[in-house]
């Protein structure tokens, strides 16, 4: 509601360190290239932690030598982003079904036939615009959400794994690791409600 909430604090404070890791690595990025970003998609979950598409520019700030002090950036709903984000009003009720079911067992070509395309052009308009799979897509969707889970709740990992899409405990874990690099056991232990983990103090 006002910039004093959120002066001071950084997107581990804010988001999931899965999130917060992307959003960081894209800011490190810019400062040891010293180069912009213009109109990236990013998506960032709203109060209710459904994941929004937005149009993220960022731009290096420099010092009158010329090094990089900070980053100055800007975010547009792309929703009302205009003929910059037409493509993506193409594909947006496939981008839409796949946040509100992402826990749900779905098939590519369901959701293709949703943009009246096939599922190997569905597959390629998607990549080109978000820059990783469908399939990638929503285990990225699941992840966050069992994140959000596991540092919020107390509830079994087995039952975390099976309300977010997953097959079974052990194929979450398998993924969850490779994709966050700690266990969910490791994740809930550090990030979870009861943690004495900070992020200031890491």
């Amino acid at each position: 509601r006002h910039e004093s909430e959120v002066l001071g604090f950084t997107d581990a404070d804010l988001f999931s360190p899965f999130l917060a890791h992307g959003y960081r690595e894209e800011d490190r990025w810019i400062v040891s290239k010293n180069r912009p970003v213009r109109d990236k998609i990013w998506f960032v979950p709203n109060n209710k932690r459904v994941l929004l598409c937005y149009l993220c520019s960022k731009a290096p700030l420099h010092d009158r030598a010329g090094r990089v002090i900070g980053i100055a950036g800007v975010m547009r709903d792309a929703r009302s982003a205009g003929a910059v984000i037409g493509p993506y009003e193409d594909l947006k009720p496939a981008v839409d079904y796949l946040n509100s079911h992402f826990n749900e067992s779905i098939a590519i070509e369901h959701v293709a036939a949703m943009v009246h395309l096939s599922a190997s052009q569905f597959q390629r308009r998607f990549r080109a615009l978000f820059q990783t799979s469908p399939i990638q897509y929503l285990l990225q969707l699941r992840i966050d959400s069992a994140c959000q889970q596991l540092q919020r709740t107390a509830l079994p990992i087995g039952s975390i794994a099976i309300e977010n899409g997953f097959y079974d405990q052990s194929a979450f874990c398998r993924q969850f690791q490779k994709r966050v690099g700690l266990t969910p056991r490791q994740y809930r232990t550090r990030f979870g409600k009861n943690a004495k983990w900070t992020p200031s103090s890491q």
